[in-house]
């Protein structure tokens, strides 16, 4: 039952036509509550301005946790961003992550994860990759958490190409690469949770000279239990864009955090 609802997560989010070009599923993944089967949680972001023509953007990020017999668990992370400009809707980006964690031991545990992802803004139509990681808890204490991730995965992009009068409307890239990672989860006090990561993906045969960083931090102030407010920080640096564009990519978001 549990390999049928992994595929299934996993053709849903190949099918999708999916805000940047790396995510941060290591600050957006809860820490497994072995009382629940089902777990998740909300982040609604909702921005107003005037231009030309009214502009309302919602954001909504949904983390969705699902245990099977304590020791497995299928962890769907999706984001969609709606904009109103006058009249107009548009769907200006989002992604589909899914991943199933298998927990090897309390600080181990390893999943294979499909991801789909569209930027609209940046000129990147879709970007599909696929792959397996292992993730390994270096400090495991009840206030603080530092765990390690490494992985191969598989990548497809598909660009619009900004040149004027470009050869070819789009650029297409095809690769294998490793990824690496190190986060921290540290609860402060009662009512403060701070999370960072520090991401690199490489191809194996440029593991220095063509590399993509990335870097996230998320602060979460809780309210109550399950309603909190979160403010989120993601920079993307990619040193060999396959178009030309700038090579750091950051967002800045904060919005309410309701957990179930």
């Amino acid at each position: 039952m549990a390999k049928k609802i992994l595929f299934l997560l996993l053709a849903f989010s190949f099918h999708l036509s999916i805000h940047s070009q790396m995510l941060f599923s290591e600050n957006l993944t809860m820490d497994i509550d072995s009382t629940k089967t089902i777990q998740g949680s909300l982040l609604p972001v909702l921005d107003f301005k005037t231009e030309k023509e009214n502009i309302l953007t919602l954001k909504n990020t949904t983390n969705l946790n699902l245990l099977i017999k304590r020791r497995r668990v299928i962890n769907l992370i999706n984001k969609l961003e709606f904009s109103t400009y006058g009249k107009k809707i548009t769907v200006s980006g989002g992604y589909v992550h899914a991943e199933y964690r298998y927990l090897l031991h309390q600080v181990f545990e390893i999943y294979p994860y499909a991801e789909s992802q569209w930027a609209e803004s940046r000129g990147m139509e879709y970007k599909i990759s696929a792959g397996l990681q292992s993730r390994y808890r270096i400090i495991n204490k009840e206030k603080l958490l530092m765990f390690a991730a490494v992985g191969l995965f598989y990548e497809f992009e598909k660009w619009e190409d900004p040149t004027p009068s470009p050869v070819d409307l789009h650029a297409y890239s095809r690769s294998i690469k490793s990824h690496f990672s190190v986060s921290m989860k540290h609860h402060i006090g009662d009512h403060w949770a701070l999370t960072t990561t520090a991401i690199h993906q490489a191809k194996p045969d440029s593991y220095f000279k063509k590399a993509r960083f990335g870097g996230a931090v998320d602060l979460k102030y809780n309210i109550t239990p399950t309603i909190g407010v979160n403010g989120a920080y993601r920079l993307v640096y990619d040193t060999d864009p396959i178009v030309p564009i700038r090579k750091t990519y950051t967002t800045i978001e904060a919005g309410l955090a309701v957990s179930f």
